[in-house]
């Protein structure tokens, strides 16, 4: 069923045809205020495999066998050989644990699968190394193949009298003679023995050559967004879980791989070995070529903290990080990096204190902060008086988050997970913000609603609006970042994050393409923007309810079943059966009940009929099975982009909610703590009534709301000027579904030349997958201003930067 109503874009832009356009004027003798230089950067945090099994080079999962106590994880016997973890005469004090291989005769041998496998590419050479000790008949061959290993692809051998009763490290390369997107690196034996092993490594080439270095295509994409600044190493993997063991403990994750003990990423559920450790982090944002911008650890972790006056030892421990990055070679901590290959400072020059330590609710990861605060600052500053200290403000619960205290603060540190009409709405939320400072760092920013499958057009849109409010403001923002960056599309706990990858692939979302299209067309002065919009629709005026449209059940990640009892109409309404009704999921039908059965997240079954009806009601049973969510009510269908669902016992069966979805956005209506209860039915009712909908499980009333509005779709335009290249740029933000035209009229300037660099797509629910990478990326053409300006066809859906020498 594909039918449309007209939305909300479309009354807002109706008039924009061949016969209108938005003028957007730019006085080019009126410069204005410069704009902040370090503007851009990145976060990163190591979130849904972002390190291990993605930006850190290393192919072989489980390296040192600590992933499991009881089975060496990611690992496999071949043939007769038997496999045993020892806990007993280990490689060194940080090792917990090391395999042991039994070989029992020629072919006998064991695997590595490598992080959803290891791609074996044409004549690239890779780095092996392992340590071993044992005694062995033959030869060990170390090689690259299929599953099945018969297929060799790059192979290596050591002759058995190599290893002997002492731990000792071996190395070799191996150069494969074919391609292969999931191969296994195989250990064999030709003859008898007994080898124990740990720390097996397998490096492809790595970006600038760096030992323990990046993945060149993931780390590259990073350079391609030119970041000023470079936050690391979190995020709530700052603060750790459970203990303050499982902070990040700077100093553990330096020196030779085999000295680094990893440690659990409990808060996102995988063990991490640390191969991206302090100082992989410092040479990183160098060979980026930015800033590097420290997160530290106030003594909070999630779960505990250590009380405010016993907290000396983490000001230590922040104190001896600084001096590995700045300290000079005399120093013992910056001789102890100069021994780590990097005798020149790194110069960390920004330092924020605490990772959203500041929330109203002590219990949130919050104690104490101001003082937590007071105390770090004294004595970082007492030591390195220029260090630019970044301090925590409340990061969820609030959209206009406080410093409260008299304590003297540089930046504050901002936090926004929103929708996309949130961002929208936000172009000038900085307009009125105080000038005399705290200045403002937004750390993390992102569409967290309303964002599709990874990451879609509207989402990115958003984005970049609320990124020109900040340009238009960069005297108070000096800096800004999006989080998170990466995820391994095998193992995604966080959604969207602008860089998706497996091992053979990487794709940017829109978002990221809109980072890198904002990064790269920056300028130095703030330019005023007078906009002139053909158009003027008050939003109250609007009738969100679809003319024609269908009512269903569905569900988020759960098992459900439903029956369904009534659907009432208002007098005259008409209505009809629809020849294929769209479904989502897995459906079975017993009687008069359907069950939903798959684990599928915002799974439909939409009734069979479609109808016209200011005014009905929807009767339904509904039971949820198994799983950590409720189930879904739809109502106001009219296609996979525009509809309402009643979500009853969403967000981990803690909340009920009406949700709104139009042209791809959702957004919360009306929400209240609420869960259901496994195995038992309820009744549900719901009743619309033009744009007021009202709702009620056995009975009793949840909800008495009215739908609104979206106020996502318009037109937005900022202007800069670039002192290095002469050039105007002009950024213009069409967010609606209808195309339209624009005209810059440049004052006080003789255009002589110009360019457009755009990013639209079909719709603004349009993506990119791991399987078709460019379905929404940037384009560039030339324009051809005349002696005031340019007039440009601007499509729906779009983010243009006009260039304008």
């Amino acid at each position: 069923m594909k039918v449309r109503t007209i939305a909300l874009s479309t009354l807002l832009l109706s008039s924009l045809g061949a016969s209108a356009q938005v003028t957007v004027d730019v006085d080019a003798a009126q410069k204005g205020k410069a704009v902040s230089p370090m503007l851009y950067g990145i976060f990163y945090e190591d979130i849904n495999h972002a390190a291990d099994g993605g930006l850190y080079a290393e192919l072989v999962r489980n390296r040192s066998f600590e992933d499991n106590d009881k089975a060496p994880e990611h690992w496999k016997a071949k043939g007769n050989a038997s496999l045993q973890l020892i806990s007993k005469g280990l490689l060194n004090k940080v090792q917990g644990k090391a395999l042991e291989v039994t070989f029992n005769g020629d072919g006998d041998g064991f695997n590595n699968e490598g992080y959803w496998g290891i791609p074996a590419v044409q004549g690239r050479t890779y780095k092996l190394s392992f340590w071993a000790k044992g005694k062995l008949k033959g030869k060990l061959k170390a090689y690259l193949s299929c599953g099945c290993g018969t297929k060799v692809f790059a192979s290596t051998e050591f002759e058995g009298k190599q290893f002997s009763n002492k731990w000792t490290k071996y190395e070799a390369t191996l150069t494969s003679k074919t391609n292969h997107p999931k191969a296994l690196l195989w250990f064999a034996a030709t003859g008898k023995g007994k080898l124990a092993f740990d720390v097996v490594s397998l490096m492809p080439p790595t970006f600038n050559n760096r030992e323990n270095g990046m993945r060149p295509e993931l780390a590259s994409m990073l350079y391609d967004l030119h970041p000023k600044f470079f936050r690391f190493p979190g995020g709530c993997f700052v603060e750790g879980q459970q203990s303050p063991d499982n902070a990040f403990r700077w100093e553990r994750t330096i020196g030779p791989i085999e000295e680094r003990p990893g440690h659990w990423n409990v808060n996102w559920g995988y063990r991490t070995t640390d191969g991206i450790g302090f100082h992989e982090y410092l040479q990183l944002a160098e060979d980026l070529g930015s800033k590097p911008l420290y997160v530290v650890n106030v003594g909070i972790w999630h779960g505990g903290f250590t009380p405010v006056d016993s907290i000396q030892p983490w000001i230590d421990e922040t104190l001896n990080a600084l001096e590995y990055a700045n300290g000079p070679v005399t120093s013992k901590y910056g001789a102890l990096r100069a021994k780590n290959g990097h005798p020149a400072p790194f110069n960390i020059e920004y330092l924020e204190i605490g990772n959203e330590n500041n929330q109203p609710n002590p219990r949130e990861q919050s104690d104490n902060y101001y003082k937590r605060f007071q105390l770090f600052r004294d004595a970082v500053l007492a030591k390195y008086p220029n260090m630019h200290i970044i301090g925590n403000v409340a990061s969820w619960g609030t959209d206009d988050p406080t410093w409260d205290s008299d304590e003297k603060v540089e930046l504050l540190d901002e936090h926004y997970y929103r929708t996309p009409n949130w961002f929208a709405d936000n172009f000038r939320k900085y307009d009125t913000y105080n000038r005399q400072g705290p200045d403002i760092y937004v750390g993390e920013y992102a569409v967290t609603q309303g964002f599709g499958n990874v990451g879609n057009l509207n989402a990115a849109l958003g984005e970049a609006v609320y990124m020109m409010g900040m340009e238009n403001n960069s005297d108070i923002v000096k800096m800004a970042s999006y989080a998170p960056i990466f995820a391994n599309v095998n193992e995604t706990r966080w959604r969207p994050d602008m860089i998706q990858f497996n091992a053979t692939r990487a794709l940017g979302t829109p978002s990221y393409y809109v980072q890198r299209m904002m990064a790269n067309n920056v300028g130095t002065r703030i330019m005023a923007v007078t906009q002139n919009n053909p158009y003027k629709v008050n939003p109250d005026d609007i009738k969100v309810k679809p003319a024609t449209c269908a009512v269903g059940v569905g569900t988020w990640g759960t098992n459900a079943s439903f029956e369904e009892k009534a659907l009432t109409l208002e007098e005259g309404a008409t209505s009809q059966p629809v020849a294929k009704a769209e479904v989502k999921g897995t459906w079975k039908k017993e009687g008069n009940v359907v069950k939903q059965t798959s684990w599928e997240e915002g799974t439909v079954l939409l009734n069979n009929k479609l109808f016209t009806s200011d005014e009905y009601t929807y009767k339904v049973r509904a039971r949820k099975d198994k799983g950590h969510e409720g189930f879904l009510v739809v109502f106001n269908y009219v296609d996979e982009d525009n509809y309402c669902w009643l979500n009853l016992g969403g967000w981990g069966n803690g909340q009920h909610a009406i949700e709104q979805v139009i042209d791809g956005s959702k957004a919360q209506i009306a929400m209240t703590p609420g869960r259901v209860e496994e195995g038992r039915w309820y009744d549900v009712e719901l009743h619309v009534k033009g744009d007021s909908v009202y709702t009620s499980i056995d009975g009793k009333q949840i909800f008495a709301a009215k739908l609104k509005p979206s106020t996502f779709a318009n037109f937005f335009s900022s202007a800069t000027y670039d002192e290095a290249s002469g050039e105007y740029i002009v950024k213009l933000v069409n967010t609606s579904t209808e195309a339209t035209t624009a005209r810059i009229n440049l004052k006080n300037h003789k255009s002589s030349k110009g360019r457009v660099i755009r990013l639209t797509g079909e719709k603004g629910t349009s993506e990119n997958t791991i399987e078709q990478l460019t379905n929404v990326v940037p384009t560039e053409e030339q324009v051809s201003p005349d002696a005031d300006g340019v007039t440009l066809d601007i499509p729906a859906n779009s983010l243009n930067i006009v260039r304008i020498k």
